[in-house]
């Protein structure tokens, strides 16, 4: 990628990051280096006192719409010590930490997407 291409989705990258909920914005703060289930992000949440319980419930939704923007992915699974079910496994996107493209590569207004 040349250096005008990546400095044009790093800033729109930028951009679509200061948009973002709280609780998006805790989620990738808890991801940044991690690799993890919603169960252990929702009981990272509450560990830091972001959420009054460790209930999914309170990652699920915001996770699936990181996904969705790209700013997190899942490549993996593991085995849920809690549920013994294979569940996905989350990190931050390292390509520019997320993305401006959607799945279906087009570009998505965040301030509307909540």
């Amino acid at each position: 990628m040349n250096t005008v291409t990546f400095m044009t989705r790093h800033k729109s990258y930028e951009d679509m990051k200061e948009h973002l909920s709280e609780r998006h914005k805790q989620i990738l703060e808890i991801l940044k280096g991690k690799e993890m289930t919603t169960r252990e992000i929702a009981q990272e949440l509450y560990k830091k006192g972001y959420t009054n319980t460790a209930d999914v419930n309170n990652a699920r939704p915001r996770i699936t719409e990181l996904e969705q923007l790209g700013f997190v992915i899942t490549d993996k699974t593991k085995k849920c010590n809690i549920t013994n079910k294979e569940v996905a496994v989350y990190r931050e996107n390292k390509d520019l930490g997320g993305s401006y493209v959607s799945k279906n590569n087009t570009c998505r207004n965040i301030k509307n997407s909540f």
